[in-house]
């Protein structure tokens, strides 16, 4: 008996048919933020909202101070 080999010729599938990474899948390891980044960013918001010379309001978003960026910051931080 005798074995035929069949040769396939290679084609290019169309662009819309290749597969692609998904970025719709949920990723396999969640994001956890570096703690020296984190808190780069709440000294960061702590300083970007500080009071006004004049008056009560944060100098970022004019809202009383402080304001609830401020307030996050802190409670924040203070978890550390």
């Amino acid at each position: 008996m005798t074995t035929q080999l069949v040769q396939r010729t290679s084609t290019t599938l169309p662009a819309c048919w290749r597969r692609r990474p998904n970025a719709l899948d949920a990723p396999t390891a969640p994001r956890i933020p570096q703690p020296v980044q984190l808190y780069t960013l709440l000294a960061f918001t702590l300083d970007l909202h500080g009071p006004l010379a004049s008056g009560g309001r944060c100098e970022a978003c004019s809202e009383p101070w402080p304001c609830e960026s401020v307030r996050l910051a802190y409670r924040l931080r203070e978890g550390f």
